[in-house]
């Protein structure tokens, strides 16, 4: 038995170039992947069992190791049948980025066109065998890029599953993105080319209002003050691992982004997975008007059972979700 599939296996690749929308173009722009499971092929030697993984706002190509719920040797994604390729997003750290890039707050803004088209370079670069994609898993923010994979390529793949996510910036989302680059703007630091501590502090301000929004009431309530103090604390020091120009431009993207009048594009199979307890993605608001319209998409919601890691309790749909894949 070759272990290998079973284990994540990261690289780095860099492309000569990427163009941006807006024309920008950054030389020798790095993509930081990894690929799991085993390929297989028809007869013209293309691969056929392709799955582009799509991470979270807090994660990168690895947290495709977090969901072992689905993806694993005896799982619905299981690594015999299937083959995982996870990409960390540009705009991301590892990945080409405004810190990793050197350009900071020269960074370009990126749009949802640009996060897909960095991600179908790399297939085209490195993974040339794979012509069509079986599917596309999006979550959180990886979400949006799964969306707009199904609709700026929509013959590209056969299958999107749209977990804990949305198809536009609104609410929460939006007053988040705006209220954090105003803090980040207003610091007077953020366009000096020394990052010094009160760098760090706004890192921390920023952090500390997204955690009113990373989980739900029920959660937040049933905790007393000390362990919402301590909560915060650990909160806000995952933070401090990210730069600032990273965050700025990402909430940049966010208060542009909206797929809601391209939704008709779509020509694959959809399912869109709703998370109970949440206040950044809301059935209400994201999940289940994607679902409604979006024509012959499935929609599944995931009760977590006011626990902050919806990640824990993917078990109660899994099998649902194996039928979803069947049947396309």
């Amino acid at each position: 038995m070759n272990k290998e599939k079973y284990f994540l296996k990261n690289e780095q690749h860099f492309f000569e170039e990427f163009k941006f929308k807006n024309g920008f173009v950054i030389k020798n722009a790095k993509v930081d992947y990894g690929f799991v499971g085993t390929p297989k092929y028809d007869d013209e030697g293309n691969i056929v069992n392709a799955v582009l993984f799509c991470h979270n706002f807090m994660g990168n190509y690895s947290t495709i190791s977090d969901f072992g719920e689905l993806v694993s040797e005896d799982k619905s994604f299981n690594n015999e049948d299937y083959f995982f390729i996870s990409v960390t997003s540009l705009g991301f750290p590892e990945s080409c980025s405004p810190s990793t890039s050197g350009l900071n707050h020269d960074f370009p803004n990126y749009e949802i066109e640009d996060l897909v088209n960095f991600q179908k370079q790399l297939l085209k670069e490195k993974f040339p065998k794979v012509k069509k994609l079986l599917g596309i898993v999006g979550y959180s923010f990886g979400g949006f890029i799964a969306l707009g994979w199904s609709i700026f390529y929509p013959d590209d793949m056969d299958f999107v599953i749209h977990f804990n996510s949305s198809y536009k910036s609104q609410g929460n989302k939006y007053i988040f993105a705006k209220l954090a680059n105003q803090i980040i703007e207003d610091s007077g630091q953020y366009f000096s080319d020394i990052y010094n501590e009160s760098i760090s502090n706004v890192l921390i301000l920023v952090s500390q209002l997204h955690y009113i929004l990373s989980f739900s009431n029920d959660y937040i309530n049933s905790l007393s003050i000390e362990e919402i103090n301590f909560s915060i604390e650990n909160f806000a020091d995952e933070i401090l691992f990210f730069d600032i120009h990273d965050i700025k431009v990402c909430n940049d993207f966010l208060l542009s982004f909206n797929l809601e009048n391209l939704l008709d594009r779509i020509k694959c199979k959809l399912l869109v997975i709703g998370v109970g307890n949440n206040n950044y993605y809301i059935p209400e608001y994201d999940s289940i008007p994607l679902h409604e319209l979006v024509e012959g998409s499935e929609y599944l919601f995931l009760d977590t059972e006011y626990n902050p890691n919806e990640l824990e309790y993917l078990y109660k749909i899994e099998k649902d979700i194996k039928n979803f894949v069947d049947s396309v």
